[in-house]
Parts: C-alpha cells; sequence; structure tokens
C-alpha cells in the first residue's frame, strides 16, 4: 500500500490548512480528524514514522495529534512550498522502513538546479471566503461565519552557485492568523444569570485580586515563521552531498470560548510557542554499476513552553445546572515545558550482483529529553453551584462551603516555593536511544517477478530512573497482599534492552509483463518506536519527585496559588514521599503488529484509468497495556448492560501515594482495511 502525491498534485489538490494532513486524505488508509491527528491502517495516531528527506522529523515525545514537532499548537514542521513530493507507505515490506505500525510519511524537499527559479505567494481566508455554518437542519438556519483572518506570506528561490556543481534552495515563510470567538451570553443555558456571572467576576477582582479576563469576545491567534535553506554539491560523478537546515518558530494563544453549555473565562485559556531547529547532512556513493552507499545524519532541537494565560490562579470548575462555569489557570499547564535534542544516523549499502539488490544497513537514534510537568501545580478545584463558591466573598470563613474536589501537585525536591517552569529538579530528564540493524535481498527472479524479504533487528535502551526505597519495600507488599501483579516492576528500576525481531517478505508479479495487470503484496512484522512520553512519566512520576495530595467534599479553596493546602501531605521540598507512581514491568516490548497485504492494479483502456484494490489486516503482538493498581477490587458493579466494575477512586491501598500506573504490553486487538480506488495518471 502506497500512495504518492506529486507536486502537481500538491500544487492543484485543495488545502484549508496547508499541512501534511491534507494531502494525506489522498491516503485511502489514512484518517485525518479535525484537530489534525492523523491514524493510519486503524493505529494509533503516535504510530506512524514522518521523515523528511529520509531523517526522522516525528514529534517523538507523542504529544501532538499530527505527529510532528510544532504540532501541539498546529504549526507545520515545514512549508508545503519547499516541498518536491510525498510518499505515504501504510505497508512497506522494505526493512529499511521502520519505526511504524501505522504508516510512514515521507516529505521530500525542493533542489535547485541550473536554471534560477522561485515564486513568491500570498493565502488569504476569511469568512467571505468560506462556507456557512454546517449546524442548520435547513438552509434557513446556516449562518454566516464570524469574522476571521488567515494570512500565508511565503517566497522560494532556488538556482546554481557554481553551474552543474553547487545549488542552494531557500524558502521563507510567515504564518499570521486571527479567530474571534463571539458568544452571546443571552444564550446561555446554566441557573446563572448574566448578572451573576459578572458578580462573580467582579468579586474575583475585588476580593482576589485576579482578573479572569472576559467570557463574551475573546480572539485566538496562532503565528508562525519557517525558514529552510538546502545546499546540493556534486563532488565528483561518484559523491554527492546534500546538507540542509529547517527552523520553524511558532506561537498560539488560545483564551478559552464560552458556549450555551459553558461559560469560560479568557484567562483559562493557554499560552503555547514552540520553536524546531532541524538540520540534515546526507551523503551518496557509488562505486560503479554494483556498489552505492547513503548516509543521513540528523539532529534536531525542540522547545515547547506551554503557559497558562493571566496571573497565575487555582483552577476552579463550577457546575451551574445545564452549564458549567470555569476561570482559573489551565490546569495542565501551570508547569509544562519540554526539551528535546534527537540526534539520528542511518547508513544503507547497497550491492548489486545479477539478480539480486541486497541491502545491508542500520539506524541509530538518541533522544536527550527534559520535561517539566507538574499538573494543578496551582491547585484545582471542583464546586457544584455558583452559590457554594460564593461564599468565600463574604469574609466569614464559617459560612464557606468545601470543595466537592480538590486536586494538587508539587515538587518534593525543589526549594518550597518553586513553582510553574522554574521547577528544575522535579524535571523528567532522561535519555533513550534505539539501534536497528537489518538486510535485505531483491530478488528478480523473472523480468516480470520481483521478490523482496529480509530481516530487521531493533533494540531499545532505556536509562535507570531514581529508586524510591519506600515504594519498592513497604507499598509493593502491600499491592501484591491485595493480589496485585506488578510483573516485576519497581520505581527506579529500567525497562530490558530486548531485540525485536521483524522479518518481512513481498512480491511484485507483472502477470503479463505489460505493466498493466500488476498484483502485489507480502507479510511481516512492522515495529513502532514508543512515544517516549509514555516511559517518559517514570522519571519524575516516581513517589519522591512529584507530590500530590487530593480530597474530596473535604477542602475549602485557596485563593493563593503559590500556598495551596496539603492536607497532611509531604511538604514542598521535603524530599519526602508521595504523589503519582509510574511504573513499567522490565519485560515491556515496543509495539509491534503483524502485517498481511495483498493488492492489484489494472490499467484501464478507458482514459488510461488504472483500478486499484487494497487488502490490508493487522494483528496485534504487542501493544501498551495500563492499570492503576493503587484501587482495591471493586465490590459493586454499574447497574448497565455489560455489568462493569465499580472502583473507589478514594479507597486506596496506600494512601501514601494517589495513583500507582502499570505499564505493561497486551497482544489483543486487529484491524482491516479494504479499499478500491480509481486514478488518473498525469
Amino acid at each position: 500500500c502506497e500512495t504518492l502525491v506529486s507536486q502537481r498534485e500538491i500544487n492543484t489538490m485543495p488545502s484549508v490548512t496547508r499541512g501534511i494532513g491534507d494531502f494525506l486524505r489522498k491516503t485511502p488508509q489514512a484518517t485525518v480528524s479535525e484537530g489534525g491527528a492523523i491514524s493510519i491502517a486503524g493505529q494509533n495516531n503516535r504510530y506512524n514514522s514522518i521523515f523528511i528527506d529520509g531523517a526522522v522529523n516525528n514529534d517523538v515525545f507523542g504529544l501532538a495529534g499530527s505527529g510532528t514537532n510544532g504540532g501541539q499548537i498546529g504549526v507545520n514542521p515545514i512549508s508545503i512550498d519547499a516541498i518536491e513530493s510525498f510518499q505515504v507507505n501504510v505497508a512497506p515490506f522494505d526493512v529499511r522502513q521502520s519505526g511504524f505500525t501505522g504508516g510512514a510519511i515521507n516529505a521530500i524537499t525542493r533542489s535547485g538546479t541550473n536554471e534560477v527559479e522561485g515564486s513568491a505567494y500570498f493565502y488569504l481566508r476569511n469568512e467571505s471566503l468560506a462556507g456557512k455554518t454546517p449546524v442548520g437542519i435547513s438552509e434557513d438556519n446556516r449562518e454566516k461565519l464570524d469574522d476571521f483572518t488567515a494570512n500565508l506570506y511565503g517566497v522560494r528561490v532556488g538556482g546554481p552557485i557554481i553551474k552543474d556543481k553547487l545549488f542552494f534552495f531557500v524558502n521563507a515563510e510567515i504564518q499570521r492568523e486571527e479567530e474571534p470567538r463571539p458568544f452571546d451570553s443571552a444564550l446561555y443555558n446554566g441557573d446563572s444569570s448574566i448578572a451573576d456571572i459578572n458578580a462573580l467576576r467582579d468579586n474575583l477582582i475585588n476580593v482576589f485580586g485576579y482578573n479572569p479576563g472576559g467570557y463574551e469576545n475573546t480572539i485566538t491567534e496562532l503565528n508562525s515563521e519557517k525558514f529552510t535553506i538546502k545546499l546540493d554539491y556534486n563532488i565528483d560523478d561518484k559523491n554527492t552531498i546534500t546538507a540542509k537546515h529547517n527552523y520553524v518558530n511558532g506561537e498560539s494563544i488560545s483564551p478559552n470560548q464560552s458556549s450555551n453549555r459553558a461559560i469560560n473565562f479568557a484567562n483559562a485559556g493557554i499560552y503555547f510557542p514552540s520553536e524546531t531547529h532541524f538540520s540534515t547532512l546526507e551523503w551518496n556513493t557509488t562505486n560503479g554499476r554494483d556498489l552505492s552507499n547513503n548516509l543521513i545524519v540528523s539532529y534536531t532541537s525542540v522547545n515547547d513552553n506551554r503557559d497558562p494565560l493571566g496571573n497565575p490562579f487555582p483552577r476552579v470548575s463550577i457546575e451551574d445546572g445545564d452549564g458549567d462555569i470555569t476561570f482559573g489557570s489551565e490546569a495542565f499547564s501551570t508547569a509544562n515545558l519540554l526539551e528535546q535534542k534527537i540526534f539520528t544516523i542511518t547508513n544503507n549499502f547497497e550491492v548489486t550482483k545479477g539478480a539480486h539488490n541486497m541491502t545491508f544497513g542500520g539506524n541509530f537514534e538518541n533522544y536527550d529529553m527534559r520535561n517539566v510537568f507538574v499538573r494543578q501545580n496551582y491547585g484545582q478545584y471542583q464546586f457544584n453551584s455558583l452559590a457554594e463558591f460564593n461564599t468565600y466573598f463574604d469574609n466569614d470563613p464559617s459560612n464557606d462551603v468545601a470543595a466537592d474536589s480538590y486536586f494538587h501537585s508539587y515538587s518534593l525536591l525543589d526549594p518550597a516555593g518553586t513553582s510553574g517552569d522554574n521547577i528544575e529538579a522535579a524535571a523528567a530528564a532522561f535519555t533513550y536511544s534505539q539501534l536497528g540493524l537489518y538486510a535485505q535481498d531483491q530478488w528478480k527472479l523473472t523480468d516480470n517477478f520481483k521478490l523482496t524479504y529480509g530481516v530487521r533487528f531493533d533494540v531499545p535502551f532505556y536509562e535507570s530512573g531514581q529508586a524510591n526505597d519506600d515504594f519498592n519495600n513497604r507499598t509493593v507488599a502491600l499491592l501484591e497482599a491485595e493480589g496485585k501483579d506488578l510483573q516485576g516492576a519497581r520505581v527506579g528500576k529500567k525497562i530490558k534492552s530486548q531485540i525485536h525481531v521483524s522479518p518481512r517478505a513481498g512480491f511484485n508479479w507483472d502477470v503479463n509483463g505489460d505493466r498493466k495487470t500488476q498484483v502485489r503484496g507480502g507479510l511481516g512484522i512492522f515495529t513502532s518506536r514508543v512515544p517516549l512520553v509514555w516511559p517518559g512519566g517514570a522519571y519524575n512520576n516516581n513517589g519522591i519527585s512529584v507530590g500530590g495530595t487530593q480530597a474530596f467534599g473535604s477542602q475549602n479553596f485557596v485563593a493563593d496559588p503559590f500556598n495551596q493546602p496539603l492536607n497532611g501531605a509531604p511538604a514542598p521540598g521535603s524530599g519526602a514521599n508521595g504523589g503519582q507512581i509510574d511504573i513499567f514491568s522490565p519485560d515491556f516490548k515496543l509495539p509491534q503488529v503483524m502485517k498481511y497485504n495483498i493488492g492489484i492494479d489494472q490499467k484501464t483502456n478507458i482514459w488510461g484509468l488504472i483500478v486499484s484494490a487494497d487488502f490490508l489486516y493487522n494483528e496485534t503482538i504487542n501493544n501498551v497495556f495500563y492499570q492503576n493498581l493503587n484501587l482495591k477490587d471493586p465490590t459493586l458493579s454499574l447497574n448497565n448492560a455489560d455489568g462493569r466494575p465499580f472502583y473507589d477512586r478514594g479507597d486506596e491501598i496506600d494512601d501514601t501515594y494517589t495513583r500507582v500506573i502499570l505499564g505493561t504490553n497486551t497482544n489483543e486487538g486487529w484491524s482491516y482495511n479494504g479499499t478500491l480506488s480509481i486514478t488518473k495518471p498525469y
């Protein structure tokens, strides 16, 4: 299953976002969500590999739905005008391609030639160039969209520096988008009146000194600058070198938006800058017709810094009949910083002997990660009504009504008072690397039948974390006494480096030797990278780095974001034990699937149309499986069709810690895809 998107198609296909996802819609097995998440062949959107000129360009940490760096804020990893073509492979039985169980997406950038060639472009979208709202049942109910602007400016130029020897290509692009989010407060369906909501805002300002922002008319902004420079050097008739650097800087401002069921104050939103540098060096060499080598080296640095809008304040959500009211710092942005440094090297050596084209190669990837993530660092509260929260404005503590729920996390290692992105010692700082070695043979048995077979070996290398003796001794005994199976997992114990074997075989048969009827297929194992956000949690959710406390129906609201109640939990900076525990079985394996594929292409005599049919079956070998071990076994079940068990979140086996999340593997799961397509080649 392979899809090629040519430069002609890039120029002519409709594209709203000018992003990779717009062109993946040509791949029948790919699904692109409204938010940009890419699922291929029914697999998790994090299980794809994305390459630019053959070098890894994934969001390897795994937070962006699009799978690309900068994707968390909706910025594309490279200008589409810098792309010459796309290639999407769903089941390539070439062992050189790996790191995915979904699909591999490779973008090939433009290069300079002996002719100076370029373009300047400007894309504009606004409410006059967009359709009406799609929510109306009839045409009479549809309305014109509210005013918005989406502007894209760019220029590219390529040409020779030394004719026939040295070429350059440069692309620069600026993105400026503003989207007003108006809201008519008269449409709100909650119990509180507009006067009640305005009084809440005034009280927050006057009593607590906190401005929550407006709630009726907000504006989201997305700004970015992209720059690509590429040099191609023909050293001689046997050696060529290509060097490229790509820079992307983006900034998203996303205030919360209200709706008829929610009053969301603007400063409950997110401010999110993101910066990526991506450099590659490629060296191609040949020695006659029989020997060739391709070497690609890349280095990527990514800095994502997600922050709440407005001044620090606890997050508050209030149930309001058929509506909800929300204000305060966004709970998962209070301490959220991700820095990534990624180095990769890939080498492929090819030997041609008669009917055999043999490849021997390897790739090495090293990831240096630093992730500050302390959710609910300013506190998070839930109240059952506005009247309950209003008790905190009358200067009479005896009337205060406790919150229905309260959550707070903080650093146990940094000095007391350290909060937000200033947290250092409690960050998840770790390295991870992966080595792949492979060999294959492409055997041309006859003029019209080609067989490709090979095997790949991938080995991940994990780093040990900090040990937690209290958990590893006392808590483990409590969990096992309750019948919990930790499968050898302990805090600080690293995952074993295991060899993941991926044999594959595929064929291509030109039935009549006239390139009109082609049958193709194969079977093989595909091994994906693991999103590093999953094992990365074990480096700070270890019970000694990040503390946490929670309460249900017993904690009063405290407005000071830097002095939240602990309810007996260890003090910030104390180095004591507490918070959430993330552990992995030492036998944890990378995600793997077995793919079976059969397809046929038939060129017809009708306008040269090509009719293709494909069937793909994915069988899970290894996938991730999570469970919370700190919950006692359920004693009740829900009164519904499946009678699922009911777990009491407040009934923990060891209340020193909150959740104890164990990561293991499962072999459950399968998917299949059948496609029929008609293509007109040009």
